[in-house]
């Protein structure tokens, strides 16, 4: 296992965009993040090599993110999304293009079931094998296929019949 300090410093980028992407405040990607790591080293010695750190700790930030939603739902708060990093590509009409696109994506995915929003943040933002995602969400491989390939398939949807209103 890892100290504290190599494990914030190699794991915090990933794991507080993936959290910033599915609670969207900074403020509560900020919390979790540490809550995440503060569980992490509490967890230490239970910890099994089976997958990898970066993996475990997806899935307590999952975990929490899951416990931050429900309890909200009960007391039926908001679950806001704020924009997205963009990452700028070579042309000015491009970033036009790729902004508006973002901006869609963004105010489709908190329309998504978490189960399938969870799975299309681990997948298509952080590049997580299918593998990795099913330890994630302590799920059959064919059920990640299955979120991913369902949550596609209704941002399509959405996307397509313009039933997301842009910011």
């Amino acid at each position: 296992m890892e100290t504290l300090e190599d494990l914030v410093v190699h794991h915090q980028e990933p794991l507080f965009a993936f959290l910033y992407r599915m609670c969207g405040e900074t403020n509560l990607a900020e919390e979790l993040m540490q809550e995440t790591f503060v569980r992490a080293f509490e967890a230490a010695k239970r910890y099994r090599p089976e997958a990898a750190i970066r993996t475990w700790l997806f899935s307590i930030a999952a975990n929490l993110v899951r416990d931050r939603w429900r309890r909200r739902a009960r007391r039926g708060e908001d679950l806001p999304l704020d924009d997205l990093v963009i990452a700028s590509p070579a042309t000015a009409e491009e970033d036009a293009l790729r902004l508006i696109s973002y901006e869609a994506v963004r105010s489709a995915l908190p329309l998504l079931p978490v189960e399938q929003r969870t799975a299309l943040i681990l997948r298509y933002y952080h590049d997580l094998s299918y593998d990795e995602i099913a330890h994630v969400l302590a799920c059959p491989i064919g059920t990640v296929r299955s979120r991913i390939h369902n949550g596609l398939a209704r941002l399509k949807r959405l996307l397509v019949s313009n039933e997301v209103i842009a910011p």
